[in-house]
């Protein structure tokens, strides 16, 4: 029963909790930039509010798990466009401390995209009423 919960419950909310809370604020800090206009001069301003209002919306949905996969999926290709931007192809050639934090967000956001919000969500909940193998 524990590992029951602990998968299909705990697991995904603390992924959840990590991911969401890392793309509310480094979305938070790029929206505070004339609400997500300015905070990187050299990039084009249609890429800059992209990458900022879908990092925080993404992080919202996340946590609530509201379409986590659909979010995580988001955070996925915001951190994917931002690492490609500042870097380009010298990404492979990077040293693998300059890689850590954003390898660790993008297997996250991928673990969360593989297995959903879990039953801690608003996802879980609609999903068990709407499931009719839960009814009793």
């Amino acid at each position: 029963m524990l590992e029951s919960f602990c998968k299909e419950k705990a697991a995904p909310l603390m992924l959840r909790l990590a991911l969401g809370g890392l793309c509310i604020y480094h979305g938070y800090v790029k929206i505070m930039a004339a609400g997500g206009t300015t905070w990187y001069p050299g990039m084009p301003t249609g890429w800059q509010l992209f990458i900022s209002w879908g990092e925080f919306t993404a992080g919202l949905a996340i946590l609530l798990g509201f379409r986590c996969r659909l979010a995580a999926g988001l955070a996925l290709a915001a951190t994917v466009a931002t690492l490609w931007w500042w870097q380009g192809w010298n990404l492979f050639r990077l040293p693998m401390r300059n890689l850590e934090q954003p390898l660790l967000l993008l297997i996250v956001a991928l673990a969360l995209l593989f297995l959903g919000a879990g039953e801690l969500s608003i996802d879980g909940w609609k999903g068990a009423k709407l499931s009719p193998s839960r009814r009793t």
